[in-house]
């Protein structure tokens, strides 16, 4: 038999089974899809015509920016991931794409902030 010390833990049992039922009670998958379009159709008005944005793509809640368009620097990437995180919002770059995974329960107040911000920092990092 082979197991694992973290195996069928009941605290972490009881925990995940919380976790599910807030997801039913509070629709949480409902609501992220919902905030999964509203932030699609954000992103196209926002970023859609910025020359350095290419092509802006998602699954679910997890959203890739690509960056093109004379990137002579190919760290450009990491240079807008840490603009953003000495201002508290974390991205996640990968080369020349960077990545935007919002918690589920996030606001979108919050959601637009963190978006406008993103563009903010892509601007400032691009055309510095």
């Amino acid at each position: 038999m082979h197991s694992h010390t973290y195996s069928g833990n009941p605290l972490g049992c009881a925990v995940a089974l919380g976790v599910l039922r807030i997801f039913q009670t509070q629709s949480v998958l409902r609501q992220v899809q919902e905030k999964s379009q509203w932030l699609t159709t954000r992103f196209q008005e926002v970023l859609g015509e910025n020359p350095h944005v290419g092509e802006i793509r998602h699954i679910g809640f997890i959203y890739a920016l690509e960056l093109v368009e004379n990137l002579q620097d190919n760290r450009v990437g990491y240079k807008i991931y840490k603009k953003a995180l000495e201002q508290g919002l974390i991205l996640r770059p990968q080369g020349n794409v960077i990545y935007f995974n919002p918690p589920l329960n996030i606001k979108k107040r919050e959601l637009s902030l963190a978006m406008r911000r993103t563009q903010e920092f892509i601007k400032e990092v691009l055309l510095s």
